[in-house]
């Protein structure tokens, strides 16, 4: 691939981000991430940034939906992503439940022991923001896996036909030390930088560009262990010569890229932040307002005559103002203050509501809102509230946490940190995510609903007309069972094996006969005795009278 044609297509791809993508994220960064507000203007590390921001409401707002969205779809104590198989009646086979139960607690213990927590929460924050996140899950012959957030000032992106994010371009700097450990001495002489390693040596500060290109290859060879003959290639080009200076492949894609929402014929996604710009700019300046009320109530301005007959005019405490006594209209005075601070101060906390209900903050701090209401109460109000998140989180599953996991399991299975595949799996060992964080069980909690809700609706209707009772025959009470208890996301493997419970309930019917007959015999004896008038001495009857058998067992 020419390095020179590569640098040409990011620069293309470049020109769709510069102007209104870029003049957006700068804004949207200035009022909710300040620390990355570097997007559209210069400024060097260091400098002191200009205050023109006076609220940190949207600032907390994302902070509180990157801090409650990753609690409630990643919780650190649990095991929130479990590999199960499509197939609900294979998984009840205790072998492959067992299976998948281990990768689940491998994997999970893969992403504790990484930098998966700090990366990932800075995504989110991103996502507010801009409303385009992009995370970078790498091997690390330390960690096993290393993962690292980038802002999307840096990241262009690309779709496919149907709309997914297949290609990534990043482009970075390096210092001749960092390019020297990134790419080896020889890969830089290759491409034209033979000055490079003096300059390590010099320590210079002096920094070159580098683009890296994350595309999928047109051909490849499956068999192959070679990295340019990977599904997705990866280039790397000194942009300063338009030369490659690294190329390889990966078996999946590194970038995970996932959007908040998009609009029509748009690439970069929309973010919390950039839909309650108006709002945000409203509410500086309704506090503004407010502040300058309030300072007025507190220090209001003096009144004084024009002929010199005042002097020392101060507003500090305990100062002397002195005025000529001979003149009875110069004295000053204190200006009455104008403007309704309480007014502005009610103005400021809708505005402040509207901003954080934009970015979902009230379903992330529930008992704010929700008060003297019983636990029962609150936990439905919570989960019925939370599928108002349901599209994104829909979205940010599909775009970015499944191929995410898909990868670790590749990783993991690549390392050879799987358990050996049990014989039922050999012939079809295909695999499923489940997520078993509080916002997927919100969003998966109607599909149990809808068997139930007609399950109650067809009982009601029954006690007006009992021939709806003979629809509920239509029900297979075991094999909802399990389809409920599978959705729920709990493990199949605490569920007993299909045929060990028909056993069960076939001795247990059998128990129950004998348990009939036995209470039955005195009854039949009476009649027998009614009728003959004696009872045969080897009939289980008399050994009941006879107390042979004990009725209690």
């Amino acid at each position: 691939m020419d390095g020179k044609a590569l640098v040409k297509k990011f620069d293309s791809m470049n020109s769709y981000a510069i102007g209104n993508w870029k003049n957006l994220w700068q804004e949207c960064a200035d009022w909710a991430m300040p620390t990355n507000d570097n997007i559209n203007r210069v400024r060097y590390e260091g400098m002191e940034k200009s205050p023109q921001r006076m609220i940190d409401t949207c600032i907390e707002a994302n902070y509180n939906f990157a801090a409650g969205f990753y609690s409630h779809m990643f919780p650190p104590n649990s095991v929130w992503a479990k590999y199960r198989h499509p197939n609900p009646m294979l998984m009840a086979d205790e072998s492959v439940a067992y299976y998948f139960e281990q990768v689940s607690r491998i994997v999970h213990q893969l992403l504790i022991g990484s930098n998966f927590a700090q990366e990932e929460f800075q995504s989110l924050l991103c996502m507010g923001a801009f409303g385009t996140n992009c995370l970078t899950l790498e091997e690390d012959e330390k960690d096993i896996i290393r993962f690292r957030n980038h802002i999307i000032d840096n990241v262009r992106i690309e779709e496919n036909n149907l709309g997914a994010v297949d290609t990534i371009a990043r482009e970075f700097k390096l210092t001749p030390r960092q390019a020297i450990q990134q790419y080896g001495v020889e890969a830089l002489k290759a491409a034209g930088l033979e000055q490079i390693e003096q300059e390590a040596q010099d320590y210079k500060h002096k920094k070159y560009t580098f683009i890296q290109f994350i595309m999928p290859r047109a051909s490849y060879d499956k068999s192959s262990k070679k990295s340019i003959n990977k599904p997705f290639a990866s280039y790397h080009i000194n942009r300063e010569r338009g030369t490659v200076v690294q190329e390889g492949g990966f078996d999946y894609n590194p970038y995970k890229v996932a959007r908040f929402t998009k609009g029509n014929d748009e690439v970069y996604g929309r973010s919390p932040m950039s839909m309650v710009l108006g709002t945000a700019r409203r509410t500086n300046v309704i506090y503004r307002s407010m502040v300058l009320a309030a300072e007025q109530r507190a220090n209001s301005q003096w009144l004084v005559p024009d002929d010199d007959s005042v002097t020392n005019i101060s507003n500090r405490a305990g100062a002397i103002i002195k005025w000529r006594a001979t003149n009875p209209n110069g004295k000053p005075e204190r200006l009455p203050p104008c403007g309704d601070s309480g007014l502005a101060f009610e103005m400021y906390q809708v505005h402040e509501k509207q901003i954080k209900q934009m970015f979902f903050n009230h379903l992330f701090r529930p008992l704010e809102d929700y008060r003297n209401m019983t636990a029962t109460e609150v936990n439905e109000r919570m989960t019925t509230d939370m599928m108002t998140l349901a599209p994104f989180v829909s979205r940010y599953l599909n775009e970015h946490v499944n191929p995410m996991m898909e990868h670790l399991f590749y990783i993991a299975q690549k390392k050879n940190l799987l358990p050996e595949i049990p014989s039922a799996l050999q012939e079809d060992p295909s695999y499923e995510i489940d997520y078993v964080g509080r916002l997927s069980m919100a969003t998966k909690s109607f599909e149990t609903m809808g068997a139930i809700n007609t399950l109650r609706v067809f009982g009601e209707l029954s006690q007006m007309d009992p021939n709806m009772q003979a629809s509920l025959q239509n029900v297979q009470p075991d094999k909802l069972f399990r389809e409920i208890w599978y959705a729920n996301s709990s493990s199949m493997n605490a569920l007993k094996d299909p045929s060990e419970l028909e056993a069960e309930r076939a001795a247990q019917m059998e128990m129950m006969q004998q348990q009939q007959m036995i209470n039955a015999a005195p009854k039949m004896a009476d009649a027998a005795q009614k009728v003959s008038g004696a009872v045969d001495p080897s009939s289980i009857v008399n050994q009941i009278e006879q107390g042979d058998i004990d009725l209690g067992q």
